[in-house]
Order: structure tokens, then C-alpha cells, then sequence
């Protein structure tokens, strides 16, 4: 279920509420200072401080099941404030964050009020930080939407920011760290890695980038405004979808980004390698190069083992063997398990083929062909699958999904039967509730029972 985080972490919004599927009214009120939409104060360290307190209000005759999670602060790739997914607390100052209740039942017409504190840690260094406090109403009913023979279905989670100023000296700080390139199902992709090694959350960050081959411009796009958080990274993405380059071909990246208090600059040279190469050919561009030192007869029997190896993997998966015939709740479970241990986020994407459209294989080829090597596929039942995404933020796992949307709609009639959702996670959820919760929010019509 593709999630709607409302974000407000460096900027004032109306009290949040859904108009859609929930029903869930959420109003931050901070301790002090101005009424803002989200808590911003000062600590020193080793203190703990009041932030506020988080009022829900159920104004509906049923009860309704609540869930509230610290949540790590990030930065989108293409700069702005966001938050991590359910369970991303594992660093940063969202471990700072103490919350009065962490899951609560509002009877009907009930109102509660979840007070909202941070204990900074005596080793804490001085700086500016952004942590959040995601917020869901468990159970909701999806709605969907359809666009062009593909279901979109959604619910609703608010974020609710944190920022946490510790005093001492400020560093505004952003550098970059490199570049490097890709070929990508819409075409060429530079991606610029940069980073804010300082103290400071960094807002109205602009630049520009520009890529060449020779003496001729291949791209050149604007980079930002937007908002840097700190001691986050992000990897801008440019894209050059006509460039169509043979095996070897070297490009020349320059970049800046200006902030408040210095500019970072860029200029680094990138090579399209070969995994780049097969990708683009992949896609139907010029054939990639073979290494010298490898047979020409023995890199086609690498291809062809390769394809009758995905083709009997795709078999495998309808049967309910190899990645499809992993027991979903061991994948999601360890899943989480890793999640948690290195901080990273996992995604969770559905994919469920309505029972009278007959498109399974197709569906299961195009699965196979999108997936990444970390990605894995488990089967809910005849005609619904679970991808599991580790190391995956919220922003790909949609990314993902949308490349799935894609290309089922472009497959051979399955397109218009399949609905592909983004499923949200909690930190709280054991794998077997997440499990039980994506089964009934994509249960098809007459179709069988699921099966473990």
C-alpha cells in the first residue's frame, strides 16, 4: 500500500488529518514556543525535555487501532525533508525520542493525548538534528484508484518532526563524495553523490550539474532548492535518456551545490562500464562488449545457461518452489531481523493477479525480470506474490513498485487484471501480523485460502 507520510518536519501545516481511507485525527501541540505542526527545541545534553504532546481524536462510531513510532530523519535524493519507515530508529536522534504510549485503542468518539519527550545522551555532539514520529491507524480499507488498467491502492500514515538543536559551535557542511552512472529502463542515469558531514540541517541548498562527452553537453540540469538534513546522504539523480553510449565511453561530471556558509563543488570523470553496457542492451541499444580474455563461444553459453536458468526459475515460482516457496513469514522475519540490526529500511511490495485473468506466467516472468539481486519473492497463494525489499527506503520500494506498474501494464494482457501496492511496515508488527495484515488488505475475490 503506497504510503501518503504527511511531512512536516521543517515547515508549518494545518493539523493533520485524512479526507480518505482513515478516519484518524492527529494534532501535534508543541510545549513552547510558536504553534507549529511540528516540535522544535533545545536540550543539553544529558537532559531529558518535554517536546509536546501528540492529541488523536477518533471521531467515528468504531474503534480504532493506533500505532506511534520514532522514525529517523533522511533526505530525499533530490534534497528535501523526509522521514524513514516504522522501525528506522536504530540511529540518529530518533533514539533520543520517548513516547508516552506506543500503540493505543481509541474508543469511539474517544480523544488521547501521547505525551512526547527527548533524552539527549551525555556523548551527544552539538548540532542540529531531525528525527519524527510516525503515526497509523492500523486496519484501514485501501482505497484504489485505477489509471490505465492498473489499481493504485493507499492508506495513510502521518509524520510528525522533531528537531533537536544541541548548543555549540555550528559546521554547515556538504560534500561530495563522487558519481557514477547507469542504465536505467528510461535511459542513462548519473547519479551525484554528495553528504552533510556537518552540524547543521541545511534549508535553500541550490546547484547545478553538467555532464559531457567531449566537448558536447549531455545534460545539464538545476539541483535543488531543497533541504539537506544532517548526517544524511543522498545520490541526485540526472538523467540523460537520449544518450545511448557504446562500452568505454567516458564522461565528465561537474556539479555544485551552494549553501549557507560554503559551496560544495564536483568535477570527476565516469566511465560507462560493462554492467552498464548489458543493461542498456538489455533494453534493446547497441550490443555490449565482450572482455579479450574471454571466449566469444563461451560467453554465448553463459547467455544462453543464464536464460534457461531464469526460465525454469519463473517455473519454479508458479509451482511454488524456489523464491516463490520461501515461507513468507521466515523472509519477512528475517528481513526485519537485518533491518534492525543495521538500521536500514525495508519495502514490502504485493502483486496479485485477480483469479480469472489466466496471467500468472506472464506476471511471474515480469516479477523475475524487475527484481534485484537482494530482492526476494514469496508466494501468498495461486495468485498473489510478496516482494521483500531489504536496504530499500520508502521512496524505491515506490520507485520499484511504479517499475512493476510499467511493465505488467506493457505485458502480454496481464497489465490489466494485476495490482501492485506498496505495504507499509511497523517496527511493533511481528512478521506474522505484518503477514496477516497484507493478506487481508489483498484478498481477492473468490480466490483460495492463502497458505504458510
Amino acid at each position: 500500500m503506497a504510503i501518503a507520510a504527511l511531512l512536516v518536519g521543517l515547515c508549518a501545516a494545518a493539523p493533520a488529518r485524512a479526507d480518505s481511507a482513515p478516519s484518524l485525527i492527529v494534532l501535534p501541540s508543541p510545549a513552547s514556543g510558536p504553534s507549529l505542526s511540528y516540535f522544535k527545541l533545545s536540550v543539553e545534553r544529558g537532559r531529558l525535555a518535554r517536546a509536546g504532546t501528540i492529541g488523536l481524536r477518533n471521531p467515528t462510531d468504531q474503534s480504532l487501532r493506533v500505532v506511534l513510532d520514532p522514525v529517523a530523519g533522511e533526505t530525499i535524493d533530490t534534497l528535501g525533508s523526509t522521514y524513514g519507515v516504522a522501525g528506522s530508529a536504530g540511529a540518529g536522534s530518533a533514539r533520543w525520542v520517548r513516547l508516552g504510549q506506543r500503540a493505543i485503542t481509541l474508543a469511539p468518539r474517544a480523544t488521547a493525548v501521547i505525551p512526547v519527550s527527548v533524552r539527549v545522551p551525555p556523548t551527544a555532539t552539538p548540532g542540529d538534528y531531525l528525527a519524527g514520529i510516525a503515526v497509523e491507524q492500523l486496519g484501514q480499507r485501501a482505497r484504489s484508484s485505477r489509471r490505465g488498467g492498473v489499481a493504485v491502492a493507499s492508506v495513510v500514515r502521518y509524520a510528525i518532526g522533531i528537531e533537536t538543536s544541541l548548543p555549540g559551535p555550528r559546521q554547515p557542511l556538504i560534500a561530495f563524495t563522487g558519481a557514477r552512472l547507469e542504465h536505467q529502463p528510461s535511459g542513462l542515469a548519473f547519479h551525484l553523490d554528495a553528504r552533510n558531514p556537518g552540524n547543521v540541517i541545511l534549508q535553500n541548498v541550490t546547484g547545478e550539474a553538467v555532464i559531457t562527452r567531449g566537448s558536447r553537453v549531455v545534460a545539464r540540469a538545476a539541483l535543488g532548492p531543497g533541504t539537506f538534513v544532517t548526517g544524511t546522504s543522498i545520490a541526485y539523480p540526472v538523467l540523460a535518456t537520449r544518450e545511448h553510449p557504446s562500452e568505454g565511453t567516458v564522461y565528465r561530471v561537474r556539479a555544485y551545490l551552494r549553501y549557507a556558509g560554503g559551496v560544495a563543488r564536483l568535477d570527476t570523470l565516469v566511465r560507462f562500464g560493462h554492467a552498464a553496457a548489458l543493461g542498456q542492451q538489455l533494453y534493446g541499444g547497441p550490443a555490449a562488449g565482450t572482455a579479450s580474455a574471454v571466449p566469444g563461444w563461451l560467453v554465448a553459453l553463459v547467455g544462453v545457461l543464464a536464460a534457461a536458468g531464469l526460465a525454469f526459475a519463473a517455473r519454479l515460482l508458479l509451482r511454488g518452489r524456489s523464491g516463490a516457496g520461501r515461507s513468507p513469514v521466515r523472509t519477512i522475519e528475517s528481513a526485519l531481523e537485518a533491518a534492525r540490526l543495521s538500521g536500514e529500511p525495508m519495502g514490502l511490495i504485493s502483486v496479485s493477479v485477480l483469479p480469472t485473468a489466466g496471467a500468472a506466467p506472464e506476471l511471474a516472468r515480469i516479477l523475475r525480470s524487475r527484481m534485484r539481486q537482494a530482492d526476494r519473492i514469496c508466494r501468498l497463494d495461486a495468485h498473489r506474490f510478496l516482494v521483500v525489499a531489504p536496504d530499500t527506503d520508502p521512496q524505491t520500494t515506490e520507485v520499484l513498485a511504479a517499475d512493476l506498474r510499467r511493465h505488467a501494464q506493457r505485458g502480454d494482457g496481464a497489465g490489466a487484471a494485476v495490482e501492485i501496492e506498496v505495504q507499509a511496515t511497523t517496527g511493533q508488527a511481528s512478521a506474522a501480523e505484518a503477514l496477516e495484515r497484507i493478506r487481508t488488505a489483498t484478498q481477492p475475490a473468490h480466490a483460495p485460502a492463502p497458505s504458510d
